[in-house]
């Protein structure tokens, strides 16, 4: 028994002696890894003469597999995208019982495009919001100029939100840049207006002065109206518009009497200042919509009272009841009819000492204005009275008059929004204005009391769907035209 054992620790002894020692070996096909910003999958090979491991030093790198076998095998790697300005690296670490293999992991930055994006917003006194749109693929910072503009993230881009341009008596700028490092990704500018409508957007279609023929009578309804139109492509606010009527006469009556008035190289000459009323958010009027001014907001095709009077009515007028805005005039010489249920324009000023009244023989031109917020009535007549000599002349009769003396006022240019010029077709003299606001004009009736003038006004003509404003009435209006609202 004893023999049998010491055999076989004697057999154990030469098994051990005969076995040789196995040296470690491990090896990677690759020791740096480059991947671009848009990410993907590289692949590496590991062989090994024993078990092994592999980690990444960071959560942005991926692997295929945490350990391996002896033998040669495949390890994928998967990155994904960098929007990152600066470049990105880190490793992954291939160990064996005492061995181990570092690879490189390096992913490059996104390259910032040659030519940044770049926006142009126009944003009205109320202020807005405008989408920007921003390349994608890029962390970004975004860099403002100005504290009343406010940028968010929005969809793909930014929304950029802008504060009303509250009490403000000019325009402002400001900037808005989306930075990638030290480059910049896309920039946005924004001009804020200092009012809620500009030159152009808010035109004079129609003005209907001449009033509607009553049957057996020399003498016209009085259903005069406006229609102003909103030819943008957005929203317009009307409030603070002020419909003016210009002081200078441009036409010879048919006596041959005749104004002549010193030159005015900019600006109008009025004298009735009629204001839309509102805060500057109450009236909004949408592209292509219309607001109509009436001289009285009267259904004149059925009887009313004219103060005490009563008058019949003409079926050849107009309902004005539904007017957007009416003309009231308070006076003691002579009764005004309110509607209650059609908002009063604000008088600024105006000439008459009883009712205005367009003129129906069409002498007159008109305009819209809109002043800075600081401008009122009071500023208007204290800061802007026109100064100089007219002279009235009459055959043999040359009378000349200080203008100091008259309620004339001169209306900056930069506040007209659009004038239209009305005279007689015979017996136009002289342009009211600079050419710059209507270089035209247009008229309702062929010659000074032309009674079939009664029933017709003056329209601006369209094409492509957009009034045509060319700045020259004659081109612009159609003449002796049947009212807009004529049912």
């Amino acid at each position: 028994m004893k023999k049998s054992f010491v055999i076989a620790a004697l057999a154990l002894v030469v098994a051990a002696a005969c076995q040789k020692t196995v040296t470690p070996e491990l090896t990677v096909s690759t020791t740096t890894i480059n991947l671009g910003p848009e990410g993907g999958n590289a692949t590496l090979t590991v062989t090994s003469n024993q078990e092994w491991t592999v980690s990444a030093g960071d959560s942005w790198i991926s692997l295929g597999a945490a350990s391996g076998t002896v033998g040669t095998q495949t390890l994928s790697v998967n990155v994904g995208p960098f929007t990152e300005a600066s470049a990105r690296s880190s490793q992954i670490v291939v160990k064996s019982e005492s061995l181990s293999q570092t690879i490189a992991v390096v992913q490059a930055a996104p390259v910032a495009p040659a030519d940044p994006a770049k926006n142009s917003f126009k944003a009205i006194a109320l202020g807005g919001t405008f989408e920007m749109s921003v390349p994608q693929g890029y962390t970004y910072t975004v860099n403002s100029s100005a504290d009343w503009i406010v940028a968010e993230p929005a969809g793909e881009g930014l929304k950029l939100t802008v504060a009303p341009n509250a009490n403000a008596t000019e325009n402002r700028s400001g900037k808005v840049e989306v930075l990638f490092g030290t480059s910049v990704l896309a920039e946005a500018t924004i001009e804020q207006s200092y009012r809620n409508v500009e030159p152009g957007e808010l035109l004079i279609e129609e003005v209907y002065f001449t009033g509607s023929p009553i049957e057996g009578s020399t003498s016209p309804s009085m259903d005069q109206y406006i229609k102003l139109t909103n030819n943008s492509d957005h929203v317009v606010y009307a409030d603070g518009v002020l419909f003016v009527t210009n002081y200078i006469v441009g036409t010879i009556t048919s006596a041959g009497a005749y104004y002549e008035y010193p030159e005015l190289t900019d600006g109008l000459a009025v004298n009735n200042m009629y204001a839309i009323p509102g805060r500057g958010d109450e009236h909004p009027v949408a592209p292509g919509e219309s607001i109509v001014l009436a001289l009285a907001a009267i259904d004149y095709t059925a009887s009313y009272k004219d103060g005490e009077n009563l008058i019949e009515g003409n079926p050849n007028a107009i309902d004005l009841s539904k007017a957007d805005f009416e003309f009231y005039d308070e006076n003691d010489l002579y009764p005004d009819t309110d509607n209650p249920d059609v908002a009063n324009l604000n008088i600024w000023f105006k000439e008459s000492r009883t009712i205005t009244s367009l003129h129906n023989r069409g002498f007159e031109s008109y305009a819209i204005v809109i002043p800075p917020y600081n401008e009122t009535a009071e500023t208007i007549m204290t800061n802007h009275h026109w100064s100089g000599t007219y002279f009235f002349h009459f055959q043999e009769w040359n009378f000349d008059y200080d203008l100091a003396d008259e309620d004339v006022w001169v209306i900056p240019g930069e506040w007209v929004l659009d004038a239209v010029n009305c005279c007689l077709e015979d017996s136009f003299y002289q342009n009211p204005w600079p050419a710059a606001f209507d270089a035209g004009w247009t008229h309702a009736g062929d010659y000074d009391r032309d009674p079939a003038r009664f029933g017709k006004s003056v329209r601006r003509n369209v094409a492509d769907g957009k009034l045509v404003d060319t700045n020259n009435s004659t081109n612009d209006f159609l003449p002796n035209a049947t009212p807009s609202l004529k049912k």
